[in-house]
C-alpha cells in the first residue's frame, strides 16, 4: 500500500521532497468543509496521528468559508495540501464529515456525519445528509475502495438503516471523538477550588441556539454576577463566527459583554475549560448535551418547546434546569445536577471507546496489519 499520484506532482511529504526526517508509510486525507467539520475530522484523526509511519494531511474543498477554514487548519498547525492537488492524490485513507464533494477523491473512504440533537443525519451545515451519502455511494460502487460510515450511536445506525437501506451495511458505531474527548479531559483536569467559580456559555448555532433566542442572558449574566466571584467564558458554535465575523458578533453582543465574559475563538480546546466548569449555561445543543454527560450543572437560557422523543433534545430538557429571570441568577446557579446517563446513551453507544473504534476501522479500511510496516 501507499500513496500514487499523477505525473508532475511531488508533494512534499514524499521522499522527492528532500531528505525526510521521519518514514512516511501511509497518507491520510482529513478533509475539512468548515470549521465545525474540521473540529470533528481533527478529533476523529488523532488516533491515526500517533501511528508511527502514518502521515496526515488536511485539505478543504472550494466554499463560501475558504478563509475561515484556512485560518482553522493554520490554527491546529496542520500539513496541508490544495483541494487541486488532493483531487489527483491516492491516499491510503480519506476522512470526512461531510459527502459534499469527497466523491472525486481517491482512497478508501471514511465519512463521519453529525447527528443533530433532533436525531437527524446532517451535513457540516445542519443539513439532513443521507440522500447525498446515498449518491456518493452509487458513485463509487464501480470503485473497489471502501466506503464506511461512523455514526455515535446505535439509534443513529438504525435510523439510517430505515431511512437507506443500502447504507446498512456500510455502517459502524464509532462513538463520539469530542465526548470522548470532555471524558479525558475531566480526568486529567483537577478541579480548581477557589473564591472564584467558572462558568461557562455555551451557544449552538441556528434558531434555536442561545445567542439567537436568549442573546439577553448574556448581558444578564455578565452584569448579575460579579467578576471577583465568577469568571465567564463563552463558545459559540464556530459557524456562528464564519456566518457573521468577529466584528458583528462584537457589536451585537455590547461593550459590557465583551469586557465581562471571554469568547473562544474556533480550535480553542474548550473542553479543558469545561472540565474545569463549576457551571454550564447553554442549549439544546451538542457542546451542551457533552457538558450535561460528564455530570456538569446545565442551566438552560429557555426550555424548548419542540423536542422529539428519545433524542438527545428531550434528553438535555429533561436535565437542565431553565433559568428563570424573574429569580436572582446566583442562587439558581448553585443548585444540584441531576442523573446524566440518559444524555450519554443519546450520545454514543460506546462511551470512552472512539478512539479504539476509530483506530480498528481505519486500519481495516486501510488493510493495515501493522506487521510488515513497522
Amino acid at each position: 500500500m501507499g500513496y500514487s499520484e499523477s505525473a508532475g506532482f511531488a508533494p512534499w511529504w514524499t521522499a522527492g521532497y528532500g531528505a525526510r526526517t521521519c518514514p512516511v508509510r501511509r497518507v491520510i486525507l482529513a478533509v475539512v468543509h468548515s470549521e465545525a467539520a474540521g473540529e470533528r475530522v481533527s478529533a476523529a484523526v488523532q488516533v491515526l496521528e500517533r501511528e508511527p509511519g502514518f502521515q496526515v494531511v488536511f485539505t478543504q474543498p472550494p466554499g463560501p468559508a475558504e478563509d475561515m477554514v484556512r485560518s482553522y487548519i493554520a490554527t491546529i498547525g496542520a500539513l496541508t495540501t490544495p483541494w487541486e492537488r488532493a483531487v489527483r492524490t491516492r491516499f491510503d485513507l480519506v476522512v470526512t464529515a461531510d459527502p459534499a464533494g469527497v466523491g472525486l477523491l481517491q482512497g478508501p473512504l471514511l465519512v463521519l456525519p453529525e447527528v443533530s440533537a433532533e436525531g437527524a443525519i446532517v451535513d457540516h451545515n445542519g443539513r439532513c445528509c443521507v440522500a447525498a451519502i446515498v449518491q456518493l455511494l452509487r458513485r463509487r460502487q464501480a470503485h473497489p475502495e471502501p466506503l464506511l460510515i461512523g455514526l455515535p450511536q446505535v439509534q443513529a445506525l438504525t435510523r439510517l438503516g430505515a431511512n437507506a437501506p443500502m447504507l446498512a451495511r456500510h455502517s459502524v458505531v464509532v462513538g463520539d471523538p469530542g465526548y470522548d474527548e470532555l471524558l479525558r479531559a475531566c480526568r486529567r483536569q483537577p478541579r480548581i477550588h477557589g473564591s472564584q467559580r467558572l462558568g461557562l456559555v455555551l451557544s449552538d448555532r441556528g434558531p434555536g441556539s442561545l445567542l439567537a433566542r436568549t442573546p439577553a442572558l448574556l448581558r444578564h449574566l455578565a452584569t448579575a454576577l460579579p467578576a471577583q466571584e465568577t469568571r465567564l467564558v463563552c463558545r459559540l458554535h464556530p459557524d456562528v463566527w464564519a456566518q457573521h465575523g468577529r466584528r458583528q458578533l462584537e457589536a451585537w453582543v455590547g461593550e459590557v459583554v465583551q469586557e465581562r465574559m471571554e469568547f473562544l475563538r474556533p480550535g480553542h480546546e474548550w473542553q479543558i475549560l469545561a472540565a474545569q466548569a463549576d457551571f454550564v449555561v447553554g442549549d439544546h445543543g451538542h457542546d451542551t448535551a457533552c457538558a450535561a454527560a460528564v455530570g456538569k450543572p446545565v442551566y438552560l437560557a429557555r426550555p424548548n418547546e419542540k423536542t422529539p422523543e428519545n433524542s438527545l433534545a428531550e434528553a438535555i430538557s429533561e436535565y437542565g434546569m431553565v433559568l428563570d429571570p424573574a429569580l436572582s441568577l446566583a442562587s439558581q446557579l448553585r443548585q444540584r445536577t441531576r442523573p446524566s446517563l440518559p444524555i450519554v446513551r443519546q450520545l454514543t453507544s460506546v462511551p470512552g471507546q472512539s478512539a479504539f473504534r476509530l483506530r480498528t476501522h481505519c486500519l481495516r479500511l486501510m488493510r493495515f496489519s501493522g506487521q510488515a510496516d513497522r
